[in-house]
């Protein structure tokens, strides 16, 4: 019986329990904070220590995604085994299933849905899986007839061997998650490697506007298909004017964007590529156009929250990075206020200040980027103030709105300085508008 040691109990871990011990496998596990699960009980595994960890012969090590290369249990781990990720695992014991693959610094997660989306709406059984819902090997265990839409991020992409998409889409690349990868090629290699596997047989959708990525475009052995926001493309998807059109053999209207339910050039992207993925699939251009007409913005992904005395009030605490935040500001032609700072990934965030000084009112910040973000806003004469937790800076953001005004979460940062993810920080800023609103009405 072959051995597997998995190492980190979080979410991704779990459903690799469940599956290898459901598989056949001898399974081991460790995780520097817990040793048994609630979630794996009556299931076969084996709970070891950090001393006794490289003492077993395991066939390969799965690591949860979140764990860096730099763990001194990783290193420790890399010199006997093979460390592999859930995702390069899913190939491996899955290698028939339907797979359809998502990348990008922003964007990758409302992508995979309106992939989803379009594929359910067009009668065909799909589930987001990867970055997104549950473990991926726990839903391709239990559910051999649907397609598999994976949103994967750099951490997972970073240790796959053969993994090998039919379809795969890199929406964008900048820079973010550097504290994890070291180095920004590192990271820009971790997205890439969602390619490296594929042949003439495949396909890769990428950002005809992102230079990174046509800079990498002779490395792509797959069919290339490009969407772009501003320019027509040799083949793919393009926006011109305020219509989409698709581009192959023929150019034909997809459809107006005063036809969908999102907001934003961003958007309009994700959409793009999400066609291009549904129509590569072979689904047919009317059914993605009816789905695309049904398809909701994503929580916590640029969300309308409420409007309370003419302020209307948005909640975009994905916006985690420069880019995605950047975007999200660019969506609103309205005064804005601000909520930004967060966890420190060492990033530059000045291009951040900059994009929100051409159309920001007020920007309140948080967070253990308060006083870089506030220096920045010194330098490019950008109002500001600090708040001290998600009340006061809900509370000074109205404080500072007239009617008209939009106030806006989307931080730029991480959350994990104050939240242990961005969905309980995006909840809270719901709450506290809420609250807010109520001693308003009063």
């Amino acid at each position: 019986m072959k051995k597997v040691l998995v190492y980190g109990l979080g979410l991704t871990g779990i459903s690799s329990v469940k599956t290898l011990e459901k598989e056949g496998y001898e399974v081991y596990t460790y995780d520097k904070n817990k040793k048994n699960v609630k979630e794996l009980e009556g299931y076969k595994y084996s709970p070891i220590s950090d001393l006794e960890i490289d003492t077993i012969p395991y066939d390969f090590v799965v690591k949860s995604p979140g764990i860096p290369p730099h763990d001194e249990i990783v290193k420790r781990l890399s010199r006997k085994y093979e460390i592999i990720s859930d995702i390069e695992l899913s190939y491996r014991l899955f290698p028939d299933a339907k797979i359809i693959s998502i990348t990008g610094t922003n964007g990758k997660t409302s992508t995979t849905s309106m992939v989803t989306h379009i594929l359910n709406e067009s009668g065909i059984k799909a589930i987001s899986v990867g970055n997104i819902g549950e473990g991926i090997l726990w839903q391709m265990a239990t559910n051999k007839d649907a397609v598999f839409v994976c949103e994967l991020s750099s951490f997972q992409l970073h240790d796959v061997k053969n993994y090998k998409p039919k379809i795969a889409t890199i929406t964008n690349i900048s820079e973010d998650h550097i504290d994890w990868h070291g180095t920004f090629d590192d990271y820009i290699n971790s997205k890439i490697s969602i390619s490296k596997n594929q042949d003439k047989d495949d396909y890769i959708i990428i950002n005809h506007e992102d230079e990174i990525l046509q800079d990498h475009k002779s490395s792509y052995k797959a069919k290339i298909y490009e969407f772009s926001s501003k320019n027509e493309v040799e083949r793919g998807i393009f926006l011109k004017e305020s219509t989409i059109y698709l581009k192959d053999e023929k150019i034909e209207k997809l459809i107006d964007v005063d036809d969908l339910l999102v907001i934003g050039n961003h958007n309009y992207e994700n959409i793009m590529a999400a066609s291009l993925c549904a129509y590569l699939f072979g689904i047919d251009i009317s059914d993605i156009k009816n789905a695309l007409k049904t398809f909701k913005s994503i929580e916590h992904r640029l969300e309308y929250v409420d409007a309370i005395s003419g302020v209307k009030v948005y909640n975009d605490s994905k916006g985690t990075n420069v880019d995605s935040s950047v975007k999200a500001i660019e969506s609103f032609n309205d005064p804005i206020i601000i909520i930004a700072g967060g966890y420190n990934k060492h990033i530059d965030y000045s291009a951040y200040v900059k994009a929100f000084k051409k159309k920001g009112k007020f920007m309140v910040i948080m967070g253990e980027t308060s006083d870089i973000l506030a220096n920045l806003c010194k330098e490019e004469g950008v109002s500001y103030i600090k708040a001290n937790d998600m009340k006061e800076a809900v509370d000074i953001s109205f404080d500072h709105a007239s009617d008209g005004d939009v106030i806006l979460l989307s931080p730029a940062s991480a959350s994990w300085d104050m939240y242990k993810n961005f969905e309980l920080r995006g909840e809270d800023f719901k709450a506290k508008v809420l609250e807010y609103k109520k001693r308003k009405i009063k």
